[in-house]
């Protein structure tokens, strides 16, 4: 990744690695490569506003229109751009990370995170430190307070409301105090469901359950679905463009999961497709696609780069092991709210409870894990493991070793942090376990060889 942007935009710690020098710089950077208007957008963090006045004041001050829309989810932020006429925009976040951290995505003038040779010369442009170039007017300021809104009635344009609205769903919301919370309760209200919320009030201090909906986090929403008779829960990252369901017995699902079932059904629902999807995510993917005839596409982990790939190949759907999920006619991005809007068509469709849908899906088991690695020997630690793979090696991003009966594990580089990422995947749980553990010794074993 580059000196600023990682995986999934620019995060750091305000004050200290994301200085406002850096903020100023980038926006400017922004407005000279983007051109105007601007639509600025942000989370409810902390220090979210006040970041917010300096990436406005910058893009003011270099000629750049602005038109700020306030606190809305990441997803709102690019729907809002993508049906407007506008430069590009920028939303303040730092999604799931925690709340001492913050952030910016840029976005171009079609609402997608801009690709990686864009966010090189951005960086180009902020590394340069040229003298600022005077304007002859500074930018104009505009506020618009309907993004959420327009965003929410584009949800519902692409599902079957009134089949959705037939099932009277019930259903447990959790939204992590983050950007959800201002769309998702509206949306399930038109929709015609029953909602019982947690966490469902901005709080930029995430006292709830913090903003990342890993499972070991939800044991609430497990515990209210189950308890309470509902059809099923769902949960939001920081920025709402994430989502993580459980069942109607509280069983957590993982993207993984989820992302294959919605897969499947829209490419039952819509014909032969395309469907991208990473590295990292489990061979459930295959599943999904295979029997329509359709085509899997995998990428490099990062949501740039699996929605740079559906609008190169124009496909229906890409999702994540993480629980992003994109799905193409409404927008190229991962979207949280648009994820549960197709769970509950899906759940329409089907007419039966959603432990039945998913139980459809084969059994797979996995073992997750991650080790410390000095960056400036991360990368070189995976180079390593892929010569002294014991398999099928795939380079795409970091050493995926696949076996013959098509268990594998994936050994890669954190794109953020001075990690190293162990993966592993097998229809045998022993194996699982076995993989990750002789890839993790592994890793380990020429850490300390490198340093």
């Amino acid at each position: 990744m580059g000196h600023l942007f990682g995986t999934n935009g620019i995060r750091g710690i305000p004050g200290k690695d994301l200085s406002p020098d850096v903020v100023s710089s980038v926006a400017r950077a922004v407005a000279a490569k983007l051109g105007h208007p601007i639509v600025v957008g942000m989370d409810g963090r902390l220090s979210s506003p006040a970041l917010k006045e300096l990436v406005v004041s910058s893009l003011l001050e270099s000629g750049s229109d602005v038109v700020d829309v306030g606190m809305l989810p990441t997803p709102a932020l690019q729907y809002y751009i993508s049906r407007g006429r506008f430069g590009g925009g920028i939303m303040i976040t730092a999604s799931h990370n925690p709340p001492e951290f913050n952030g910016l995505k840029v976005m171009g003038g079609n609402g997608v995170e801009v690709p990686r040779s864009v966010e090189k010369e951005i960086e180009k442009l902020v590394e340069s430190k040229k003298p600022r170039k005077p304007v002859d007017r500074p930018g104009e300021l505009r506020e618009d307070r309907t993004g959420v809104e327009k965003y929410v009635a584009g949800v519902k344009s692409q599902v079957d409301v009134r089949s959705i609205k037939m099932k009277h769903f019930r259903i447990v919301v959790d939204a992590g105090n983050g950007m959800q919370a201002l769309a998702v309760p509206q949306l399930l209200k038109e929709l015609g469901a029953t909602v019982k919320c947690i966490n469902c009030e901005v709080n930029g201090a995430f006292p709830g359950r913090g903003p990342e909906p890993t499972a070991e986090k939800l044991v609430n929403l497990s515990n209210q679905v189950a308890r309470g008779g509902y059809d099923l829960g769902v949960a939001f990252d920081g920025d709402g463009d994430r989502s993580v369901f459980c069942d109607e017995r509280g069983m957590i699902l993982t993207g993984d999961r989820s992302g294959s079932f919605l897969a499947e059904f829209l490419l039952r629902v819509k014909g032969k497709n395309k469907v991208v999807t990473t590295i990292a995510t489990s061979s459930l993917a295959d599943w999904a696609v295979e029997p329509t005839g359709s085509e899997l596409i995998r990428t490099r982990v990062g949501s740039v780069d699996v929605t740079d790939t559906m609008i190169k190949e124009k496909a229906l759907v890409g999702f994540e092991e993480n629980g992003g999920f994109f799905y193409l006619p409404h927008q190229p991005v991962r979207d949280g709210a648009m994820t549960l809007g197709l769970v509950l068509w899906a759940l329409s469709y089907y007419g039966t409870a959603f432990s039945r849908c998913i139980s459809r899906l084969p059994r797979l088991y996995q073992r997750k894990g991650k080790t410390q690695a000095p960056n400036e020997i991360k990368y070189k630690v995976v180079e390593e493991v892929a010569k002294s793979a014991d398999g099928a090696v795939d380079t795409t991003d970091g050493a995926k070793v696949t076996q013959q009966d098509g268990s594998w594990v994936l050994v890669r580089a954190s794109g953020t942090e001075p990690l190293i990422r162990v993966f592993s995947e097998s229809r045998v749980e022993s194996e699982a376990e076995e993989l990750y553990k002789k890839y993790m010794l592994l890793v380990e074993q020429i850490i300390r060889k490198q340093r």
